[in-house]
């Protein structure tokens, strides 16, 4: 299937970790040439998303021309408090939550936009990410169906279980009677905290715009969605009860391969003459400290010279490097220009990372382990996950992570097969599950269904939720 029926719109804010994900559902169409492809974000992602046309063009809106980044999460004072935040603590998940709060102009002069855009295009379908609350709510309003993508884990989108883990905690699917006990208590004083949100000047002002779902309650967009699509397989990810309406479609990468582009300044030559590369890759938010530095540094230099190191780290966090000169088995990029393209090389045997769901995903993709330095509330959870599955090993204490420590853990999983082996089991469950591909069949049979494409439900949009209470 090639054609729709209608404009297709699809919305994300403009961060990597929301983009990619709409982005490369986008960018298949494109590939299929289906017509009529529109996507809304932030001014910033425009030349991200305009360079994703091939057959057909994926033409730029503004998801708010008044705000041309959005909500920047990037600032020092939330970074810090949410990435040294133990994860059974609240004060992480509260930071975020706080940060929104603060900002409910942005929130309506979205929404305000996206109901002038949906106006103009008359969209048959929207295909929208989780955390871009705005368009979701302009889609409910105008009973657009909309198609929910998940970035993250696919458990963070949908009610669990009360014996299911909280994907904010990193704690194991099987728990034992005391991680129940605090995964039971976590949920009760999260849902605590967040219950004067009811109040707040943000969702007064939202609820007085007539937005549906004034404190973005993620359990409402995703009961209101037509399609939810989600990243991963049980497996990777515990298992649950998903809905009907529910898709695992593996990983959102692209179906035609990224390649190590010839502008990369030799970095295609470099991976090509060393035979045993560790990428080291802690996505655009999260800010090493010095002393994590040093201690990644000297594992580095201890795992020379039989293994070479490649460091994705931004111009703003070099600073923090020795003035010493650098390991001669390290190269250290600001900018990538494809972390995927790099995750598919030969050569490169392994990853350390954060704990991104999409990073996390990437490397599974392409079956290399990792070791993941967990930065922050999901992160733990990707953390356990790769323990779990047997596709890698996490650190103990990040923000005490030693030398010895990395060393010697990314050395069990640079010589105990046991670590590929999985990554690879795990890389052939993720193609099975089909991909973008797939997930484009599903997009255009949803915008193709004719009058029964499922709408929102006129009284089930139009109740007040309740805060929100995370798994």
């Amino acid at each position: 299937m090639t054609t729709s029926t209608g404009p297709v719109l699809f919305s994300a804010t403009s961060p990597a970790g929301q983009l990619n994900s709409v982005l490369a559902v986008a960018a298949e169409l494109s590939r299929r040439a289906v017509p009529d492809l529109w996507f809304a974000s932030y001014d910033d992602a425009r030349s991200r998303i305009e360079s994703a046309s091939t057959r057909s063009p994926v033409n730029f809106v503004s998801l708010d021309p008044a705000h041309p980044t959005g909500i920047e999460m990037g600032e020092s004072d939330v970074v810090e408090r949410v990435q040294h935040s133990d994860p059974m603590s609240t004060d992480g998940f509260m930071a975020i939550v706080n940060k929104h709060l603060s900002a409910p102009r942005i929130r309506v002069s979205t929404y305000r936009n996206m109901l002038g855009v949906i106006d103009r295009l008359r969209p048959r379908l929207m295909v929208v990410d989780i955390l871009n609350a705005s368009s979701m709510d302009a889609a409910m309003t105008r009973g657009i169906p909309f198609v929910m993508t998940v970035p993250g884990l696919p458990s963070y989108a949908f009610r669990l279980p009360l014996r299911y883990p909280s994907p904010v905690t990193g704690l194991p699917r099987r728990m034992n009677f005391s991680q129940h006990a605090a995964n039971v208590w976590f949920k009760f004083r999260l849902g605590a905290a967040l219950a004067p949100a009811l109040g707040s000047p943000y969702v007064k002002a939202c609820r007085s715009e007539g937005i549906k779902n004034p404190t973005a309650n993620r359990y409402v967009y995703s009961d209101a969605a037509a399609m939810v699509l989600a990243p991963s397989v049980f497996g990777l990810e515990y298992e649950f009860a998903l809905p009907p309406r529910a898709h695992l479609i593996g990983a959102f990468l692209p179906s035609e391969p990224d390649a190590v582009r010839s502008d990369d300044h030799g970095l295609s030559r470099w991976l090509d003459d060393h035979t045993s590369v560790v990428y080291l890759g802690f996505g655009t938010i999260m800010r090493l400290s010095r002393a994590q530095i040093a201690a990644l540094l000297a594992a580095v230099r201890r795992l020379a010279p039989h293994h070479a190191f490649l460091w994705k780290l931004p111009e703003s966090q070099q600073g923090l490097l020795p003035a010493a000169p650098l390991p001669d088995n390290l190269r250290v990029e600001s900018w990538l220009p494809s972390q995927t393209a790099v995750l598919a090389h030969p050569h490169v045997r392994a990853f350390v990372t954060h704990g991104g769901a999409n990073g996390f995903h990437e490397s599974v993709f392409h079956g290399k382990p990792m070791l993941v330095m967990p930065a922050w509330l999901d992160c733990h959870a990707v953390a356990r996950r790769a323990v779990d599955s047997g596709v890698g090993l996490a650190v103990d204490r990040p923000d005490a992570v030693t030398g010895d420590e990395a060393a010697a853990k990314i050395t069990r999983i640079l010589t105990e097969g046991s670590f590929r082996e999985r990554a690879e089991h795990w890389a052939e469950r993720l193609r099975e599950a089909g991909g973008v591909g797939r997930a484009a069949d599903l997009v255009l049979e949803l915008a193709a269904g004719g009058p029964d494409v499922p709408v929102t439900p006129p009284d089930a949009a139009s109740r007040t939720p309740a805060p929100e209470r995370p798994a």
